[in-house]
């Protein structure tokens, strides 16, 4: 066909009329094409919001608490539970929970602990948790080793040590005490050798029989057994297994503590009472508190004592006589201040105590020489000495425990001074007190024994017990007496039914037990 210009189809017009059209074809076709596009992903989305749901129902029906739900499970026990475990277990502060927050303790005294810290520090033996009672020796008694649990809970009380550490010590020490061999199969040796924990003589040798029980030294570790019971629950029946391992048969009888010797000639097991008024009343209010008969040794007023005026102030002793009994009465500092921190001040030993500061203080006031005395290590011979307000019959006596005359060592000592000085702190006596012994120590060893009144410098021997009873006085400064708090809030060592009907306690005359004397209560 021939092109012509002038027909119809060809015309603008007829071009446009067709685009028209083409263009609501096109419009038509899109429109319901998106239409079908949007009903499709409705529905696709409507299937993916249902699975959503579905999805979402599931998981909070799976994660639903049970009726019951618990912060911990063993693995032992996780395996058929139903009740959830917790991502992150809370657990309480026992010790906080009995003793309160305390009151804070001052820069100052900080320094004093970090210092005492020091000692055992650089004495622990790592093998069997034990700690030397004199710096760098390897032995050890049961009353040192009390002041070294003393000083371990105050480390971890004070922030000087962590938790892992706190319990990795306490771990290894109850562990050593659980396995030590026993004087006589009843109850430990006076000495072990810290390396090993084997029983040793004084002059730290093998004893496989040993040389006898001290039943005061028992009363020092138990008292701080039982405060670490008290504020570290964890470690209780560790603590209490250890107690139960000892035979008290012997070592307690009718209201008083006796001590276990043997006789270098026919090797027999002698009983010889143990205690004079002091160290006695402290040791026996131990005892006494686990349910032991301590009529007699737990209080001050007992048949056996008296007193005496020095510089007009009643100074309390024992009368007992030690060259009938081969035991002398050391009226020192420290048995009161013990007291005072374990087991509290009580209607007995209030005045007692004050007249204990007292009469040092008038000594200082008469003759300008700062007194605070009490038992220590020497840096020479003999190694050990009795620095007394009374003993032997003399006022200010310094003596050996077989009463050898040891006046040119009387010392100012470090832990009576400091330990009164707590006690007494608005009296002007404590100031001099403290800035008496304030340069008696080395940074990287602990505090020495004390200074020497007559010229010889300080007593430089570094001991577990003076740097024990420091620490331990910053606890009590802190919290107060801590046996009867954890008293008050029933807390500690207890010796109840199951224990004691155990075959394997059977006649240890435990507290409580059916083998203890008539006195005995539970």
């Amino acid at each position: 066909m021939a092109n012509n210009p002038n027909s119809e189809q060809d015309s603008p017009s007829s071009t446009g009329k067709k685009l028209d059209a083409y263009i609501k074809n096109r419009y038509a076709t899109y429109k319901g094409g998106m239409a079908l596009l949007l009903k499709r992903r409705w529905f696709s989305t409507a299937l993916t919001l249902l699975a959503g749901l579905l999805l979402a129902l599931l998981i909070i029906f799976a994660s639903a608490p049970s009726k019951q739900t618990i912060a911990y499970q063993s693995p032992s026990t996780q395996t058929n539970a139903t009740t959830t475990l917790l991502a992150c277990p809370v657990y309480q502060n026992p010790a906080k929970a009995c003793l309160g927050a305390g009151n804070p303790l001052c820069e100052q005294d900080m320094d004093k602990a970090r210092i005492a810290w020091k000692y055992f520090e650089n004495n622990y033996q790592k093998k069997t948790g034990l700690v030397n009672a004199a710096d760098r020796y390897p032995s050890t008694t049961m009353w040192d080793t009390g002041s070294t649990l003393a000083a371990t809970i105050a480390a971890f009380d004070l922030g000087l040590i962590n938790q892992k550490e706190f319990d990795d010590r306490v771990v290894i020490m109850l562990g050593t005490l659980s396995e030590i061999k026993l004087f006589n199969n009843e109850a430990p040796n006076k000495v072990y050798n810290t390396e090993n924990g084997d029983m040793v003589n004084y002059k730290n040798q093998v004893s496989e029989e040993g040389i006898g029980v001290s039943t005061l030294d028992l009363a020092r570790l138990s008292s701080w057994l039982n405060i670490l019971a008290c504020t570290h629950p964890k470690h209780a029946l560790a603590a209490r297994n250890v107690i139960t391992r000892w035979k008290f048969c012997n070592l307690i009888k009718d209201g008083q503590m006796n001590g276990l010797a043997r006789d270098p000639v026919t090797k027999k097991v002698i009983i010889l009472q143990e205690g004079r008024l002091g160290y006695e009343q402290y040791a026996g209010k131990m005892f006494q508190q686990f349910g032991f008969d301590q009529s007699i040794s737990a209080t001050y007023k007992n048949q056996f004592a008296t007193s005496i005026n020095i510089y007009d102030v009643p100074i309390a002793y024992d009368m007992r006589d030690p060259r009938k009994l081969g035991a002398y009465n050391y009226v020192v500092t420290e048995s009161y201040v013990m007291d005072v921190f374990e087991h509290g001040f009580d209607e007995e030993n209030t005045q007692l105590t004050n007249n204990i500061f007292e009469v040092q203080k008038r000594r200082w006031q008469r003759t300008g020489q700062v007194t605070a005395v009490s038992e220590d290590n020497v840096d020479r011979k003999p190694s050990f000495v009795y620095n007394t307000i009374f003993a032997a019959g003399s006022p200010w006596n310094t003596i050996t425990d077989t009463g050898l005359d040891m006046d040119k060592l009387k010392s100012v000592s470090t832990k009576a001074a400091l330990s009164m000085a707590l006690l007494y702190p608005q009296d002007e006596y404590s100031a001099v007190l403290e800035d008496t012994i304030s340069s008696a120590y080395d940074p990287e060893r602990g505090w020495y024994s004390g200074i020497y009144e007559k010229g010889l410098g300080y007593n430089d021997i570094i001991t577990s017990n003076t740097n024990g009873v420091i620490l331990s006085a910053m606890l009590f400064k802190k919290y107060g007496s801590l046996n009867r708090l954890c008293r008050n809030c029933n807390q500690g060592l207890t010796f109840p039914k199951e224990v004691l009907e155990d075959p394997a306690n059977k006649d240890k005359c435990l507290p409580g037990s059916n083998t203890c004397t008539k006195q005995c209560k539970p």
